[in-house]
């Protein structure tokens, strides 16, 4: 997804209490207007999105959405598909 460099944030993805699926798939953190979006994916729409009024509110709400998309997924859905694979090159479960 194509974000402003100023408007990225840095996170370290290590620090807790973060969600061990964003250390994982490291999605990308930006500011927008007053919030914070955390996307995976191509863009909003389409990819896996969280927002909230911190960075950590923002991935803990795109860690939400992460496990309601897995849920539904059907085998067509390539952010799910990217997902699975991150997963299972780090031989980690996906829940």
């Amino acid at each position: 997804m194509n974000v402003d460099e100023a408007a990225k944030v840095v996170i370290d993805y290590s620090a807790a209490p973060l969600p061990k699926s964003a250390g994982i798939l490291q999605p990308l953190i930006y500011r927008k207007d007053e919030n914070y979006c955390c996307v995976l994916g191509p863009e909003p729409s389409t990819g896996i999105f969280g927002t909230g009024s911190t960075p950590q509110e923002a991935i803990v709400d795109w860690d939400v959405a992460l496990t309601a998309r897995l849920a539904t997924a059907g085998d067509d859905d390539e952010v799910i598909q990217y997902v699975r694979d991150v997963y299972k090159a780090g031989n980690t479960e996906v829940w």
